[in-house]
């Protein structure tokens, strides 16, 4: 299997976990206690796996881990990606509370966010876009419309 498939399938199954989980969290939580809960456990998860991300012979991974936090774009990415995931989880957490389906909130908000994506993959990460890549955008505004009619 190819790396890249690996890791797809591996945040495939994470978000088969996050989205039961997230509709499993009792009313009576508080969602920022629920969500401080479980990034200590993602924190905790992120420092065990930590040493094994390096590339090979790099020295101390703790040292290279958190030095390359503090150079170039870091901070601001740090920061960016901590304020998506956190509308991420209220998100998902507050709309499974309104009632939503677990069948298609995925899809939906993944569907939705591709389409934001792409004029910024295209204005800044100089992503090429094509005919095929058009008609599959076709495909997703038709499948949110079919999914937003249940």
């Amino acid at each position: 299997m190819k790396p890249e498939l690996l890791f797809l399938a591996v945040a495939a199954v994470g978000v088969v976990i996050y989205q039961f989980a997230q509709k499993c969290v009792p009313a009576t939580v508080n969602p920022m206690a629920m969500l401080m809960a479980a990034y200590g456990v993602a924190f905790l998860l992120c420092l065990v796996a930590l040493p094994f991300l390096q590339p090979a012979g790099a020295g101390n991974p703790w040292r290279l881990a958190f030095a390359g936090l503090a150079q170039g774009s870091g901070p601001w990415v740090a920061l960016a990606l901590g304020v998506g995931v956190l509308l991420i989880e209220v998100g998902f957490l507050l709309a499974f509370r309104a009632g939503v389906s677990l069948q298609w909130s995925g899809v939906a908000v993944n569907g939705a966010a591709s389409l934001l994506l792409i004029p910024i993959a295209i204005a800044v990460f100089r992503e090429a876009f094509a005919l095929p890549k058009a008609l599959g955008i076709l495909l997703v505004l038709a499948g949110l419309a079919l999914l937003s009619r249940t």
